[in-house]
């Protein structure tokens, strides 16, 4: 198998970190950052989309709630939050506020993320986020490459910012829950969607009326959003679960 994997140069097996469904990472552990390649030639579109979309983020300068392709040691939210169930609020909180703040700076330079799940969103050392995984995104209104899990999909055109505004509301439903929105339901959770028909919200303090504003779509911007979570104050003895 190992004999089939395109490495990048100077790469093995020994270097891989994680495999993905477009291409593959390896870390180049003397500077502690990973490299990302196709898995194939079919795939090399969303690699160079996602390439590019690295480039503008640094012709911006960056971003410190991170869009780098850096190691992100403490690997997905989504996978941290498994081991680590018993998340107090006020880490939670800080998440949502983070993660935020970096589609912000997404929508900014024109890109689209699309798939908005905390399978994409890496954890430093220090447990902050890495928002990651533009190689399905859409740059200056280019097609979008990927599809996104039903939970986070919304029910309106795919290319546009409320998507992913309507896909931060399901992140931070995630990260108040621990759980997929109607992740216990077997119906079809697009249609629900479709009819208005959400999660029931109202114990997630203190984000319960963001989430929900953010999958009615009532916020202009993801700015809007982070304009109401970066002032938030919240009782810290509460706990999510």
């Amino acid at each position: 198998m190992a004999d089939l994997i395109q490495f990048p140069r100077g790469f093995g097996e020994q270097d891989i970190a994680a495999w993905g469904t477009t291409g593959l990472v390896c870390l180049d552990a003397a500077s502690q950052t990973v490299i990302k390649t196709p898995h194939n030639n079919g795939n090399c579109r969303r690699v160079q989309v996602e390439k590019t979309i690295y480039e503008r983020f640094d012709q911006r300068g960056g971003h410190n709630s991170g869009i780098r392709l850096e190691l992100a040691p403490n690997w997905n939210l989504s996978s941290f939050l498994r081991r680590h169930p018993e998340i107090g609020i006020e880490q939670g909180l800080r998440w949502a506020r983070q993660v935020t703040d970096a589609l912000c700076f997404v929508h900014a330079a024109n890109v689209i993320h699309r798939d908005l799940t905390l399978n994409n969103v890496f954890l430093t050392q220090d447990l902050d986020i890495k928002l990651a995984d533009f190689s399905g995104s859409s740059l200056d209104s280019s097609n979008l490459l990927v599809s996104i899990h039903a939970s986070h999909r919304y029910p309106g055109p795919l290319l546009s910012t409320n998507a992913d505004i309507f896909s931060l509301g399901s992140v931070h439903y995630t990260i108040m829950t621990g759980k997929l929105p109607y992740q216990d339901l077997s119906e079809d959770v697009t249609a629900l969607f479709k009819e208005g028909k959400f999660p029931e919200t109202d114990t997630l303090r203190p984000l319960r009326a963001i989430i929900r504003k953010c999958w009615q779509v009532k916020y202009k911007s993801v700015a809007d959003v982070y304009k109401d979570i970066k002032g938030m104050t919240f009782d810290i003895r509460v706990r999510m679960y």
